[in-house]
């Protein structure tokens, strides 16, 4: 739907969107659980290389967006 989805709770492992209130569970490959979302979130699978740094495995087609609180109001 577009939204920055950065909003994490720890105790039940989901994100929340806070424009629709779709809920996604991380530990199921972001499934949809809760609200108006048609799909789950789109995933960067990444590795960590020898030096330590995140490194992703394959290309990312999708639009990538500010988090929440980088948003302007």
């Amino acid at each position: 739907m577009g939204c920055a989805v950065a909003l994490y709770e720890q105790t039940t492992k989901h994100l929340l969107c806070p424009c629709h209130q779709s809920t996604f569970d991380v530990t199921r490959a972001a499934k949809v659980i809760f609200g108006p979302a048609a799909r789950p979130l789109p995933q960067l699978a990444i590795t960590v290389d020898a030096d330590g740094y995140l490194i992703a495995k394959q290309p990312f087609n999708e639009a990538v967006g500010p988090s929440f609180w980088e948003r302007k109001s």
